[in-house]
């Protein structure tokens, strides 16, 4: 609390504290009870607002939402945001199929970005859910293409035991040569 606002808190208070004083001398208080009472009204209108101003407007603003953990939220907002105008797949539903294609293809050794690997993505997933996934694609996505890639990408056959459909490529990013 600075000079300002003690004088700011004093400027209202002290006409509070005097017309309240002089209300009760003039109903019969005697003399120095009435200026107790207007020191006193005086007293709490400066801890009152000292303590307004103190308190930061950020401190009295109420909370926003909890942020919510969990999958039952991303389903919810998945949920709302699927369809856009009825005829088409909102873009970042689609984007979230692909990672999730790329995840569920990558023990079968397959990378989506590999143009050696579309033939082969396309034969395990079907060329029209490939057409769907495969990447670059900038036109809209028509909900049954959207729902038969999504079934394409749930019947993902596991990859063979032990052996991958081709060798996944080294990573040298991790390794000093």
């Amino acid at each position: 609390m600075n000079v300002g606002h003690l004088v700011r808190s004093a400027v209202i208070g002290l006409p509070a504290a005097v017309l309240i004083g002089l209300a009760a001398w003039i109903i019969g208080l005697d003399g120095p009870h009435a200026i107790a009472l207007g020191a006193g009204v005086l007293a709490v209108v400066l801890v009152l607002l000292a303590q307004r101003s103190v308190v930061s407007t950020e401190d009295l603003a109420p909370d926003g939402p909890e942020p919510r953990t969990g999958g039952r939220s991303d389903l919810q907002q998945l949920a709302w945001s699927i369809v856009e105008h009825r005829s088409h797949i909102r873009g970042t539903v689609v984007a979230r199929l692909r990672r999730v294609a790329a995840h569920r293809l990558a023990p079968h050794g397959l990378v989506e970005h590999r143009s050696e690997d579309a033939d082969a993505i396309a034969a395990l997933l079907g060329a029209d859910a490939w057409a769907v996934l495969r990447p670059g694609r900038e036109k809209a996505v028509p909900p049954r293409a959207f729902a038969a890639a999504l079934t394409a990408v749930e019947r993902l056959p596991p990859p063979a035991p032990g052996r991958l459909a081709r060798p996944l490529p080294d990573d040298r990013t991790s390794r000093a040569d």
